[in-house]
This record gives C-alpha cells, sequence and structure tokens, in this order.
C-alpha cells in the first residue's frame, strides 16, 4: 500500500510527483492536465504540488528539465573564461542533447508551450529571471541582456537543426567540426564584436 502525504519521505513523494507529471505531460497538453490527476496518479495530496513545486508551472518544469539544473547550468558558463565562452556553451548544448537523449523531451516542451498561452508567458519570465538576466549580470557591458539572448538563441537554434529538423549537413557533420565552424559566431553575439570594430550591440 503506498504511503499519501507528509507520511512518505520527503524525496519520495516529491520523485513520485516529478515521475506522474512527466508521464501526463508527456501524453496532454500543459491545459488540459490538472493537479489533481498528477496528484492522484502519484497517490499524493494534490496540496502537496504547491508544498513541494510552489505550483504547477514550476512542477511542468522540473519534470521537463535538462538533465543538469539548467540554471546553474548556464550561470556557470559565464562565470568561466570569458575568451572560450562561445566554444565552451556550444560544446556543453552538444554533450547534453547526446548524453540525456532531449529530442523527445524538447518536443513535449515544444507542444506544451504553444498550446497555452500562460505557460508560454510563465515559462518565458522565468527565462528572463532566473538566466537572461543574471547571466547578463555576469557577461557586462552595454546590451548585455540583449547580447546574451542572441548567443544562447543562436545555440537553441543549432541544436534544432541538427537533432530535431536532422537537417543536412549540420545533422551528420562531427562535433568537433561544428564548434570549430560555430563558435566564433556564439563567441561574437556574446560579446559584441564582430571582428576588427566593435558591432552595435558590443561593450
Amino acid at each position: 500500500m503506498s504511503r499519501r502525504g507528509p507520511r512518505a519521505a520527503r524525496g519520495e513523494v516529491r520523485q513520485r510527483l516529478l515521475t506522474a507529471a512527466r508521464a501526463r505531460f508527456w501524453q496532454d497538453d500543459y491545459g488540459e492536465v490538472t493537479m489533481r490527476q498528477i496528484a492522484g496518479d502519484a497517490g499524493v495530496d494534490a496540496a502537496l504540488i504547491n508544498y513541494y513545486f510552489g505550483g504547477k508551472a514550476n512542477l511542468f518544469r522540473e519534470s521537463m528539465s535538462l538533465p543538469e539544473d539548467p540554471v546553474e547550468l548556464v550561470l556557470d558558463l559565464f562565470k568561466g573564461d570569458r575568451t572560450t565562452l562561445g566554444s565552451r556553451a556550444l560544446m556543453k548544448a552538444i554533450e547534453i542533447w547526446e548524453l540525456g537523449g532531449m529530442s523527445s523531451t524538447v518536443k513535449v516542451l515544444i507542444r506544451s508551450l504553444l498550446g497555452s498561452d500562460q505557460t508560454l508567458s510563465d515559462y518565458r519570465q522565468w527565462i528572463d529571471s532566473a538566466i537572461i538576466t543574471p547571466a547578463a549580470t555576469l557577461l557586462g557591458g552595454r546590451n548585455a541582456k540583449y547580447r546574451v539572448e542572441a548567443g544562447l538563441s543562436h545555440i537553441v537554434g543549432l541544436m534544432l537543426v541538427r537533432y530535431m529538423s536532422a537537417a543536412e549537413p549540420i545533422a551528420s557533420i562531427p562535433r568537433k567540426d561544428l564548434v570549430r565552424l560555430q563558435a566564433p559566431i556564439i563567441q561574437a553575439l556574446f560579446t559584441g564584436q564582430y571582428g576588427p570594430s566593435t558591432g552595435p550591440f558590443g561593450e
């Protein structure tokens, strides 16, 4: 007999909710999934979703998360060597995608985001407050927020082309060659320095 509510160990309840939520979001659009359904699947009280995650949106984000904490991962990149930021960021994205089997998860994420205006709005606000703004503070310089968004957007675009649409030749190019060709572009976007002169969004 499964234990419900506070009687179950904290980690056990949390994991059961994550597992149930992942299964529900995998099957149905975000707007169709209720906290009561998730809690029922997990065998716990629905109030525990707010207790452990602060609501459905946070539970969705965590259940669909990257293999590593996306906030810590991105901010650690911006705390590192600025001169290698472009190559390190792209290589980390490739490693996560290939080792974590991210294609299926991202498909669910995109479907859920596009299927609910509220989810998209919540996710946009979270990305801005948890990742973009802190990363821009670490990066520093003029128009840092724009430069962070530009660099990360380029990386996301490459991942979608390489792993989701499998468009050639990007889909099959060796990772070291992809990094060699694309890292300078990403580095330029992050720094705002496009060759000999500083670009319009440079430092």
